[in-house]
């Protein structure tokens, strides 16, 4: 437990006049004491009644019969420790011939006051298999602490669950090191979390005490969180190469020199996928077809044979390993000329150009589903917006109508009756904490969580509109901080205009963007929703899970309570934040099924409806935090209604430039002519589609001809058609009218055509709009 010792500051000792002892004394304190001295100390214990003294001299008394200088050793030696649910019997059954229910209040009091008292250090697992009076235990030990522990529970609105697995945690792990409060240290938890993480079940309670004794004062506030001081170290070059085994050691070191030498350059998550494509999918696969190999100097046939084997599989990202593979070899030739080691591993490439020249056929077609996909998004996002402040306002609406109200009563909003649920204090029956409101009825079928729902409509709120009115990055969002904000005035009018900072993210370009009175609002609600009742927003560290690095504490802005922590809003916990917006929404494709709304949609979205706007690209570039325009022009999705209008626009310039005369208004007789033409397209079973001035070239047989735009109205009638000359088919089979067959299969087979195109449905693209209640 080196690791939390520089974090721990000395704390003074309790007043108390028992002797001092170290903090992994294995000895109780008054193990040593008499059985008379320490029933005069129960006595003085809370709850301390005949009972409870009868059962702890019935202890004590059985304990004697065992070897030991102390009481623990007898504890120990009569084998009380583990397995724990047993231990009475182990005592030589003192309690034998008494009726069960005494027996078992008396040895579960008696047990709980020598515990109190660190008579008694019992093990976790007898903690857990015997199940103590926990609250007994906490009444007569450091009562005024866990009085402490409710109050800053309660103080933060941290869930009842969590408060009590707390008090059972911290009951736990007092007991069994016979340490005050004060004397507690970092590495007492973390062997109680070891202990459970042996038993591969989750330390619940442990993160909020772990904060808890930070906050009031135990541990130093310098010492990290719990998350953060027990992450998994990333691991570095030489690990990750390892762990794929690579036979040829001289490989082995070229590649971990070659990656650390990439290191400087790359972000770490570039850096994994490196070591993935060059040792996983490039040099195991060598070693695999050809035993020995401990050069890159490959020939021809092998390389070949490397390829032909790579794109035969699933990977979708062949592309990206192509470009690695080549890259190695490539920056191992330049290197050579200034590095004599590179010398030796300099060796012609076997890939050339044209095995990587797909990656930008690949990249145009991915470029073209995503513009695609945008122009769907397009007039979808509006709706999203609309529905996500709808949504807040009722969730805000329907938790203040219940709050006004006590638990257990009904209330009445918009028209419909609902119940607030009244809560038991039963730790049992503790829901998810006690500010929380739950209520039945109305369109709920379950009880549902207000408070959590609002929670939910309120992130999802935040989120999309301020990722559609900035652009930003799901990564650059969630670092967000209070220092982010400052205001510039102009110098001519002294207009004072709201900006925000973007901190270097992927690209590494620090950018400025205007706040926008919509943003502004939503920074204001964001704020005041993480505050403390003070105004500050508390500090939170983020975890970057492309580094795999945790920050300073930092005042960000998106941030979440848990327990009595402050954590960073993650980008996968907005992904699904948004998601469930989607789901809320209730917005369906033409199949019905729920449109997919990534953060990067709303990135793409915005670059495209600034283009269209009139922002020149170029400035839009640097909002965009982009080192090249050719990458901005990727993102702007160019919708067809842009592309009418710029054409239109040439042809009407186009036309100003040619002569007056060329463009003649037509004439009565000539616009009379254009519309008796299409009157006499008008047929029976719809419409037919020749051009303007032309006859009808097959003399009126609609029914044969391919021009005819069937109506879909005239289904009965075409139906009838077919019966007929069905009937008359038979007729002619009877009499042997063989030309006259001839003539009704084909008039047959272009009736069944037709009919079959007015049943056909073809998707046009249009989304549908669901049906809401009429007014």
């Amino acid at each position: 437990m080196a690791i939390v010792r520089d974090y721990v500051r000395p704390l003074p000792a309790p007043p108390t006049t028992e002797p001092a002892h170290e903090p992994h004394d294995p000895v109780p304190r008054r193990s040593l004491l008499s059985q008379a001295e320490l029933l005069q100390q129960a006595e003085r214990l809370a709850g301390a009644d005949e009972v409870s003294l009868r059962g702890v001299r019935t202890i004590l008394t059985a304990l004697t019969e065992f070897e030991g200088q102390t009481w623990q050793q007898r504890w120990e030696n009569a084998d009380c420790q583990d397995p724990g649910n047993d231990w009475k019997d182990q005592l030589g059954s003192p309690w034998k011939g008494i009726r069960l229910n005494r027996a078992r209040f008396e040895s579960a009091n008696g047990i709980a006051d020598l515990i109190a008292l660190d008579v008694i250090r019992p093990s976790y697992t007898w903690l857990r298999n015997a199940r103590p009076r926990f609250h007994r235990i906490r009444e007569n030990r450091n009562p005024e602490f866990f009085a402490r522990m409710k109050e800053h529970g309660s103080g933060l609105d941290v869930r009842q669950s969590n408060v009590g697995n707390g008090l059972t945690v911290m009951t736990k792990v007092l007991a069994h090191t016979g340490l005050s409060v004060n004397d507690l240290r970092p590495e007492h938890l973390l062997d109680y979390r070891e202990y459970q993480l042996e038993r591969k079940q989750k330390p619940d309670g442990l993160t909020y005490v772990w904060s808890m004794l930070k906050d009031l004062g135990v541990f130093d506030s310098s010492i990290p969180g719990l998350l953060q001081l027990v992450a998994v170290k990333r691991p570095g070059v030489e690990e990750m190469v390892d762990s794929y085994g690579i036979q040829s050691q001289p490989v082995r070191d070229m590649l971990v020199r070659y990656l650390k030498t990439r290191e400087i350059s790359v972000d770490y998550s570039t850096l994994r996928w490196m070591v993935y494509e060059l040792v996983k999918n490039f040099w195991l696969d060598v070693e695999a077809h050809n035993p020995g190999a401990n050069s890159l100097r490959l020939s021809f046939e092998e390389g070949r044979a490397w390829l032909s084997r790579f794109m035969q599989g699933s990977i979708t990202t062949k592309h990206r390993t192509l470009f690695m593979v080549r890259g190695l070899y490539l920056d191992i030739a330049a290197w050579a000329t200034d590095d004599a080691y590179w010398a030796e591993w300099a060796a012609p490439p076997f890939l050339t150009r044209e095995d990587t020249a797909g990656a930008n056929k690949n990249k145009r077609r991915t470029q073209a589903r995503i513009h695609q996909r945008i122009r769907d998004l397009s007039p979808i996002l509006p709706r999203l917006l609309e529905s996500t402040d709808k949504e807040l306002k009722d969730a805000q609406a329907i938790l203040a109508a219940a709050m006004a109200v006590e638990q257990g009563q009904e209330f009445e909003h918009q028209g419909v009756t609902y119940r607030r649920r009244e809560m038991s204090r039963s730790r049992k029956s503790w829901p998810r904490g006690s500010g929380r409101v739950w209520v039945t009825g109305g369109e709920f079928e379950r009880r549902v969580d207000l408070t959590q729902r609002e929670e939910s409509c309120f992130w999802s709120w935040a989120l999309t509109n301020t990722l559609n009115e900035t652009g930003v990055r799901i990564e650059e969002l969630v670092e967000i901080t209070t220092h982010a904000f400052s205001i510039y005035r102009l110098p001519d009018t002294g207009e004072a205009l709201p900006l925000l900072q973007i901190v270097p993210s992927k690209t590494d370009r620090e950018r400025i963007l205007l706040i926008s009175p919509e943003l502004a609002h939503v920074f204001a609600q964001v704020k005041r929703r993480v505050s403390t009742p003070d105004g500050r927003v508390p500090l939170a560290v983020r975890y970057d899970s492309a580094e795999r690095t945790y920050s300073q504490p930092l005042p960000h802005l998106f941030q979440l309570r848990c327990g009595s922590e402050r954590r960073t809003m993650s980008p996968e916990w907005a992904r699904i934040a948004i998601k469930d917006a989607i789901n809320r929404s209730g917005l369906r494709d033409e199949n019905g099924d729920e449109y997919k709304f990534t953060p990067h949609d709303f990135r793409r979205l915005f670059a495209t409806s600034a283009l269209a706007a009139g922002l020149p690209i170029h400035i839009l570039a640097k909002l965009m935090g982009h080192q090249n325009i050719s990458t901005t022009q990727g993102y702007a999705a160019v919708h067809d209604e842009d592309t009418h209008r710029h054409f239109r626009g040439f042809l009407d310039r186009r036309r100003a430039l040619r002569p007056a005369e060329d463009y003649l208004e037509p004439t009565e007789a000539e616009i009379n002519e254009f519309h008796e033409h299409f009157k006499k397209r008008k047929v029976e079973l719809g419409s037919c589609g020749r051009a303007y001035k032309t006859p009808c070239i097959h003399e009126h047989a609609c029914i044969r001809c391919p021009v005819l735009r069937p109506d879909p109205a005239q289904r009965p009638r075409l139906k009838e058609l077919i019966e007929a000359l069905e009937d008359r088919k038979m007729e002619a089979e009877q009499r042997g009218w063989l030309g006259e067959l001839e003539g009704i299969d084909i008039s047959l087979n272009a009736a069944r055509e037709k009919l079959a195109r007015m049943a056909r449905q073809v998707s046009l693209g249009v989304p549908s709009f669901p049906s809401g209640p009429k007014d």
